[in-house]
């Protein structure tokens, strides 16, 4: 293979090659994520496999696998069947992971949804993927009551006859369930436009389960204490808790929300040694680092952001409040069930890049005028192509096809570089990006120094019609308490990055325009910016634009 260099780029086929060593994938047909995540060596049947962070009630990897069959027997007791859809909408929680397992040990499909969207949101959800069944929380009842003919099943009432009473009566014989089966269901975060059922395999996800521990294992990071306080209903969460931690062998420490104190006291009291995160969590422990230090951090050698851009600024505020740890990006998509770059294996105390392709994945960046596969170190939409892609989506053969070409590659909609060393850096989403004039300007770029102003806590950066120039971009401020910023100040800082120490990143056609200052910027569980509820606003819609053209 005629690799340019270090990148894996091969000049011959336009593909960038992953440099990781591919592991051999189960072949077995008759094979479920189940069955071969709880096939594991007898040394780890009393090792907890989920520690409830509040409580310290933990779930070994031995009781991971009998309380599987278990929930397995009861919901088949309730007449569900391969292929049904059960939808779960919770928080994290202790046996959110074992719920998971049930459902596709039966050969059912699992889908969630965020417990903080609307009865209409769930209710749009649930009549898409056709759900035959919801399980969720005591706090959640009257949201979704009434939602589906079929009686809501209470997890935790549910879980505690089964784990303390009698069992349920044996099952019939189950139906095989094959890698080719559909095992999963997860909604696209929806951030610039409405959001779609990514249809997910067992294949799917037993590839990102041995990839994942491919990566993790050699590179001497297979038994760890992982922190678990992103949602698990989300890709992320959900494909490294449940089909990376497990696949590895490690613990998991499952915070039900998400509270700074909180998590950090569980941290220090379970030996955390791996913490994945979102941007805004990155960036509260660095404002926060006083009341970080209350608490005994030591084992603590890896936060992984994921879910959206973190700004240079904010990496290298944290390397100096954490000098011990490694801040560290990965990039997935749902459409990828899960993580398909890691930084594992790259020195540095933190890293701008999302680091390299893992195994069996390969990549294109393609210039988006033209379509032509361009080399390391220019810009271009990244492609990419392997076993965990997703299926398709759910009942739109339409959106499948512009999202998979013929050639199988994913369109990410991601604008992207990789360096001549093969490390992968996101731009923006080509969609986001602002037309203005005969230029196109990234929102992220201009977002990431908005942040490091004083009195900025949180910024985002959208388009807004102009007649002159077509769009241009304007800033939506959250100032900090007490703040007196005005618009032509957030504007006027701008100017002065161009003028002086931003020089190649601001040019004058990027210069923000107009300001609106906002209560708070709207984002998905993973941390992106919704944009598209920014642009939606009534506030926005009544603005008059007065612009600086």
């Amino acid at each position: 293979m005629d690799f340019l260099e270090e990148s894996g780029f091969s000049a011959s086929t336009g593909i960038y090659y992953s440099k990781w060593d591919s592991p051999c994938l189960p072949q077995a047909p008759n094979l479920s994520l189940p069955t071969f995540l709880l096939s594991f060596s007898p040394q780890l049947l009393s090792k907890p496999a989920f520690i409830d962070a509040k409580t310290g009630d933990k779930l070994t990897y031995g009781e991971l696998r009998a309380l599987t069959k278990v929930v397995t027997s009861a919901l088949h007791s309730l007449g569900i069947k391969k292929g049904d859809v059960v939808l779960l909408v919770s928080p994290n929680f202790l046996h959110f992971p074992l719920l998971v397992l049930g459902i596709m040990s039966l050969g059912a499909v699992f889908s969630t949804a965020n417990p903080l969207n609307t009865r209409q949101e769930i209710e749009t959800q649930v009549q898409d993927s056709n759900a035959v069944l919801i399980l969720t929380t005591q706090e959640l009842q009257t949201k979704l009551d009434g939602l589906l003919s079929r009686p809501l099943i209470l997890v935790e009432p549910f879980l505690e006859n089964l784990i303390n009473g009698p069992p349920p009566p044996p099952t019939c014989k189950l139906p095989h369930v094959t890698q080719d089966d559909t095992a999963s269901l997860m909604y696209s975060s929806g951030t610039t436009g409405k959001s779609k059922a990514v249809v997910g395999s067992h294949r799917n996800l037993i590839a990102m389960s041995c990839l994942l521990r491919h990566v993790w294992i050699a590179g001497g990071t297979g038994d760890e204490v992982y922190m678990c306080v992103v949602p698990l209903f989300h890709m992320f969460g959900l494909s490294v808790f449940v089909c990376g931690v497990l696949a590895v062998g490690s613990t998991t420490v499952i915070l039900r929300k998400y509270a700074l104190e909180d998590m950090l006291m569980a941290m220090e009291e379970f030996g955390v040694t791996r913490l994945p995160a979102v941007p805004p969590m990155v960036v509260q422990l660095t404002r926060t680092n006083e009341v970080v230090k209350a608490y005994g951090l030591g084992t603590l050698k890896e936060v992984i952001c994921s879910g959206a851009p973190l700004g240079r600024e904010h990496m290298e505020r944290f390397t100096m409040c954490f000098p011990q740890v490694t801040l560290s990006q990965c990039y997935g998509l749902t459409e990828t069930n899960g993580p398909v770059t890691l930084c594992d294996g790259i020195g540095g105390r933190f890293h701008v890049s999302i680091g390299r392709i893992i195994p069996s994945m390969e990549a294109k960046i393609v210039d988006i005028r033209t379509g032509k596969a361009l080399p390391p170190r220019q810009y271009g939409e990244l492609y990419l192509r392997g076993p965990p892609v997703m299926q398709g989506y759910l009942k739109s053969q339409e959106a499948t096809c512009l999202a998979i070409d013929t050639d199988g590659w994913l369109h990410t909609g991601d604008l992207c570089f990789i360096d001549t060393s093969g490390l992968v850096y996101v731009v923006d989403r080509i969609k986001e990006l602002i037309k203005y004039k005969a230029y196109q300007v990234a929102p992220a770029e201009l977002e990431e120094i908005l942040v490091t102003h004083p009195e900025v806590v949180d910024a985002a950066v959208i388009s807004h019609p102009n007649e002159e120039a077509g769009e241009i971009p304007m800033a939506c401020v959250v100032k900090a308490a007490d703040s007196k910023l005005k618009e032509e100040d957030v504007i006027n800082f701008m100017a002065n990055k161009v003028r002086n120490s931003f020089p190649s990143l601001v040019a004058p056609y990027k210069k923000i325009r107009k300001v609106v200052f906002v209560n708070s910027i709207p984002r998905s569980a993973s941390g992106k910016i919704l944009r598209r509820h920014l642009r939606a606003s009534s506030t926005f819609q009544r603005l008059e634009i007065t612009s600086k053209l």
